[in-house]
This record gives C-alpha cells, structure tokens and sequence, in this order.
C-alpha cells in the first residue's frame, strides 16, 4: 500500500523536550512512557521516526538579555547550547513539553528556553519569516503537587505561546493533581497507561502525515 511505502521513506522527527530539574521525575516518567509507546508502534523504526530527547537542566543555556540583537539580525547574540535546541524546535513534526509546576508556572530551565525563542517571534512577527514544517502538533504533560483544578492555567499560557511563536498547534495535554513527591506518578498506573496509548498511536503524525504536501 502506498500509505504504508509513505512511512518507510518520508522522515519525522520528534522533539521530546524534559524540563525537570529532578533526574527521573514525575514528569520526566511521563514523558519516557510517551516515548515507550511511540517506539513500540508497528510502523516506529528508528530510521524514518527520529526522536530527538532535550534535557534542559543538562543544557548551558542563559536566560534572555533582551538586547534585540535578534530584532537587527534575526540571530541572537548568545551563543550556548541553545543553537542546538533552535535546530531541533524547527526541525520537529511534533513537540512534546514536560515540566513540574513551580510557583503556578513551568520550571526556571523550560522558561530559560521559553525566553530565548524571542528570535523565533522576531522572525515571525517582526521579519514576517516562516522558517518550520506546515502542520506540526505539539503537547505539554505535566505534574503538581497542589490539588487545585487551575493550578496548571499559567503553566498551559506559557506553553500556548511557546507553541504559537513555532507555528505549531496545541493538541492536547497530560496534567495530574497531587504528584508532589519523587515516584508519586507511579502509583497511578492509569496516568502512565494514558502517555503510553497515546504514543503508540502516533496520531501526531498521522495528521502531519496528512497534511503534508
């Protein structure tokens, strides 16, 4: 079938980007069970469905000096870690955002990252350029100590922004209340179970795949 031909020759490339400070964290579980499943669909092979996992407390990258470097150049002016990362968020077909909650909002490492996409916006508002893939979807999964049933809304904000200076779509997300403690999202099996299924469908791509042209 030539749907299936499509998928062994066409290339799509998946950002998986960890913001946690915490090695194996409640969201970072989460985001490895996405990647779980993503590997264990039938039409995954490494070859043609590239993941590409970012690390964000691993990564040197400094916070925004707001110099409008960007504004002139369309390039900014510090040169770290974050070079890499541009490449990998413009690249992607599907970007997939974890962090924990601090104070109402994502991590101090994702909103680091977060802040140096204002090239990103430069070139899309200032230098009206459009320099990714049509029809990509992105996701944020995320975990929260507080019981409250807004306490995700600044954190969902920030990463609708983010999304829209990329040009890409929120498809959906992943939050769970109560997950205070490291290991607390591995009492809840049906959490785990969620990222997991939702991985192994790949319907990310399948719209992108549709949408191509």
């Amino acid at each position: 079938m030539k749907e299936d031909a499509d998928w062994k020759t066409k290339r799509y490339k998946i950002a998986a980007i960890y913001g946690s400070p915490r090695i194996g964290g409640n969201t970072a579980v989460l985001m490895d069970h996405l990647l779980k499943g993503i590997r264990e669909n039938t039409r995954y092979n490494k070859d043609t469905v590239i993941i590409d996992s970012i690390i964000l407390k691993d990564k040197n990258i400094s916070p925004c000096r707001e110099c409008c470097n960007c504004s002139k150049t369309g390039e900014c002016i510090i040169l770290d870690d974050m070079q890499d990362v541009y490449e990998v968020l413009l690249d992607a077909d599907f970007i997939a955002v974890a962090s924990p909650v601090f104070f109402t909002t994502v991590s101090a490492y994702l909103k680091a990252m977060i802040d140096r996409c204002q090239r990103l916006w430069v070139l899309k508002y200032e230098h009206n350029k459009r320099i990714v893939k049509k029809a990509r979807k992105g996701i944020f999964i995320s975990t929260s100590g507080s019981g409250s049933g807004t306490i995700f809304e600044c954190s969902r904000k920030v990463v609708r922004s983010f999304f829209d200076v990329l040009f890409v779509d929120y498809f959906t997300d992943f939050v769970f209340n109560n997950m205070d403690k490291k290991g607390d999202i591995l009492k809840d099996e049906g959490s785990l179970s969620a990222l997991y299924e939702f991985g192994k469908k790949m319907e990310f791509l399948e719209i992108r795949k549709k949408n191509e042209d």
